[in-house]
């Protein structure tokens, strides 16, 4: 549990989820936070993200009582190497907000650790807790640039969305043939909106893709298309072309029909062997849609098998559209314990009717973490419960 909380797990640190899992495995198993106090501030190296899951956990637990926690992080952001990351942990943290004991004085502690070298060195005008400190501190305000200085970046109003419902296909055309850019992603768009099937050789056209290969915006404009994009799409299978390939599974998972299924198991299965586990998604949930009973065993596999916490819910999808009932049911109810939000979210409303998923279910109920989650997780919670027995 010790090497879990201080070692970076996930696949992709940008999207998986860890932190909430931990904490309340540490909670549940009343750990002390000395050893994850001393590898805090014995971590002596230069990358300040090697710690944020650390610092995440800790944040977490004061909302589970447990209240050890502030101290260590005080600390931490007054005394610690990466101080100033472990500022911007906190002050977007809940407990920033629910803790008045971490953020009192912290200001007054910290700036009277730092030299003003350090501090401008840290000091960024669009981040918590900067912005605030700038306004009750002048040693913070003059850092953004001037004692007139409110604390708060100037903010670029975000740009006016053109309406282009109103254009013409060959002004559309136009702007796809103009250059790269925004409005080359809204017509494409536009025309996928309109069932265009320009948008189907626009797709093919090698010319219009970036360093990376992609056109952005395409798939947004195939999707629109929806069914007509599914013949075309099946010749993009197996053609060498890597980016029509890509293609050709969103589409066909998207709207394919069972003809389709085993070559969507077929890239579910090279994909999991691969450890490619975002390309795992898409064709896990078109076999889920498809109904292809004879992937399962890919998917069990693949859940078994998959690190990255996105991918686990593509893949329980695809597994309650193609297992058994019974199967499935195994799946959603763990599921509930998912260090994922998305795959919380994703089976509480599909929990088998059994003591175990309604104890859990109660449980997510009255969850720190659950209860400060928006919708649809809270809805799905109370209309779940809603059809459980008042003793419950």
């Amino acid at each position: 549990m010790y090497a879990c909380a201080v070692t970076d797990s996930r696949w992709d640190r940008q999207t998986d989820h860890r932190s909430a899992y931990l904490a309340r495995l540490i909670h549940r198993l009343d750990l002390s936070l000395e050893p994850i106090e001393r590898h805090l501030f014995a971590y002596d190296g230069d990358d300040a993200d090697r710690i944020e899951p650390t610092l995440q956990i800790l944040t977490l637990l004061p909302l589970l009582g447990r209240f050890d926690a502030v101290p260590v992080l005080r600390r931490y952001a007054v005394q610690g190497r990466h101080w100033a990351a472990a500022l911007e942990t906190i002050a977007y943290s809940r407990a920033w907000d629910d803790f008045p004991e971490l953020r009192t004085g912290l200001d007054a502690d910290v700036l009277a650790h730092r030299d003003d070298a350090e501090l401008a060195a840290a000091v960024d005008g669009e981040s918590e807790p900067w912005t605030s400190w700038a306004r009750t501190r002048p040693r913070v305000r003059r850092l953004f640039g001037g004692d007139g200085a409110d604390g708060a970046a100037s903010v670029a109003h975000r740009p006016v969305r053109p309406d282009l419902s109103g254009a013409s296909a060959a002004d559309l055309l136009g702007l796809v043939a103009a250059g790269p850019g925004r409005g080359r992603q809204l017509a494409l768009r536009e025309l996928g909106r309109r069932g265009d099937l320009v948008v189907l050789d626009l797709a093919e056209d090698l010319g219009l893709r970036n360093a990376a290969g992609w056109t952005p915006a395409i798939a947004q404009g195939l999707h629109d298309l929806g069914n007509a994009a599914v013949p075309r799409a099946r010749t993009w299978t197996g053609s060498g072309d890597d980016t029509l390939e890509q293609l050709a599974v969103e589409v066909l998972s998207g709207f394919g029909e069972s003809e389709d299924g085993p070559y969507l198991l077929d890239v579910l299965t090279a994909a999991a062997t691969e450890g490619a586990w975002c390309a795992a998604e898409s064709p896990a949930r078109g076999l889920g849609r498809l109904g292809v009973a004879r992937a399962t065993d890919a998917l069990v596999s693949a859940w078994e098998s998959t690190v990255h916490s996105y991918a686990r819910e593509a893949i329980l999808e695809g597994l309650r559209g193609c297992a058994p009932a019974a199967m499935a049911d195994g799946f959603t109810e763990e599921g509930l314990d998912d260090c994922e939000p998305r795959v919380q979210e994703a089976v509480c409303s599909h929990a088998p009717d059994t003591p175990s998923a309604r104890a859990r279910l109660v449980a997510l109920r009255t969850d720190p973490f659950t209860t400060r989650r928006p919708a649809p997780l809270t809805l799905h919670l109370g209309s779940v419960l809603s059809r459980q027995p008042p003793s419950l």
